[in-house]
């Protein structure tokens, strides 16, 4: 086989690899592994994760209670949103022109 046809097969060769693997490079953070990297990123014990919704976009809803210690925040529970896409935390506040946004009630939780 002649180099540059050896060249060609090669190339074309990557070009359907890197088209099979796309789908994967644009796949979504499950909740699996939000719920490893939350509990590994903030030293929390993740209770639940339930898919939710934050100013249109897919997220997260993650549970998380800290851990036993000697402070006030041992055990305290809390509720972090994760960006379905990107994996990154989505802010729980949000500054608006009129103030800011409290982020939406957890499913169950009571509304004030």
């Amino acid at each position: 086989m002649a180099p540059h046809r050896r060249l060609l097969a090669v190339a074309a060769a990557g070009l359907l690899f890197a088209a099979a693997a796309a789908p994967d490079a644009l796949a979504q953070v499950g909740a699996e592994a939000a719920a490893r990297q939350i509990a590994e990123r903030y030293g929390v014990e993740v209770l639940k994760v339930q898919p939710g919704e934050s100013d249109g976009r897919k997220v997260w809803l993650l549970t998380v209670m800290q851990p036993a210690g000697s402070g006030n925040a041992s055990f305290q529970v809390n509720h972090l949103a994760v960006d379905q896409e990107s994996g990154a935390l989505v802010p729980s506040f949000r500054h608006r022109t009129q103030g800011y946004d409290l982020p939406p009630a957890a499913p169950g939780a009571p509304q004030p």
